[in-house]
């Protein structure tokens, strides 16, 4: 009698093992399809007001000479970014958490393009190419189920803002004494320390820690992080691409004053 009970409860656990197996699978392909959805939202806004503002002589003639316009949109796109991560009324409210995700957005998409002003346009669509194959190998080879996403966006923010803060203070004696071809250089190679950095803390988040577990109720969320990494990484690239396309273009040669006698 004893052993027909354990074969029953043998079967039963069993069968919601490989139930909650199927919902978790069928969860996963769920949130990589929304995921993907919203990401792609955000990249067709980005990238049509970068090529708007590209294409648009005075729209970037105004923009080259309005920095507090560039400082404020990146300051409140910020702002809105981190409040739609904190208040979870705002996570998921259909449909209210989708045009709160657009205004953002635009937002942010202002300051992205700014790096590319002054450099030829079809640079745009480079900076877009190496931004996407960095994110697809990064999501690529992850597993999206085996991971939190508010405890990888922690370490993100974290570091990126330490690293920019540090190189802020190292830049300012530069800035002081007016030495901008060392400080051009020292700008190349800090994005580019940036970037693998972003890239590293991203892909441990994703692979190597098993504390970050799937959770069901991170479809928006999930969404709105991946494409803020993959929005503040174009920013990184394309700023990056301008100040080695400034630093290797051929130069203006001034004529040499003629000597008088």
């Amino acid at each position: 009698m004893s052993s027909s009970n354990d074969n029953a409860i043998n079967s039963q656990s069993n069968t919601e093992s490989i139930s909650n197996q199927f919902s978790v699978e069928q969860r996963s392909r769920e949130f990589i399809w929304k995921t993907f959805i919203i990401v792609s939202l955000q990249i067709a806004i980005v990238w049509e007001i970068c090529s708007f503002v590209l294409l648009t002589e005075t729209l970037r003639h105004w923009m080259s000479n309005t920095p507090w316009f560039i400082w404020t949109c990146g300051i409140l796109g910020t702002l809105l970014q981190l409040e739609m991560l904190l208040i979870p009324q705002l996570q998921f409210a259909f449909p209210y958490n989708y045009m709160y995700l657009i205004v953002t957005t635009i937002i942010i998409a202002f300051p992205a393009s700014v790096p590319l002003i002054d450099v030829e346009i079809w640079w745009t669509f480079v900076t877009w190419i190496v931004t996407m194959v960095i994110a697809g190998i990064v999501v690529g080879v992850s597993v999206l189920r085996r991971f939190d996403l508010l405890k990888s966006f922690g370490p993100f923010i974290l570091a990126t803002f330490v690293v920019e803060l540090f190189f802020c203070v190292v830049f300012f004696p530069f800035i002081y004494f007016e030495e901008y071809d060392i400080l051009i250089m020292l700008c190349g190679f800090a994005m580019i320390w940036t970037v693998i950095s972003e890239i590293g803390i991203i892909v441990q988040a994703l692979l190597g820690d098993r504390r970050f577990t799937f959770r069901n109720d991170q479809h928006v969320l999930g969404g709105l992080i991946i494409g803020m990494l993959i929005i503040w990484l174009h920013l990184l690239v394309s700023t990056e691409v301008a100040i080695f396309h400034v630093l290797f273009s051929p130069k203006q040669q001034t004529p040499a004053p003629s000597s008088l006698g």
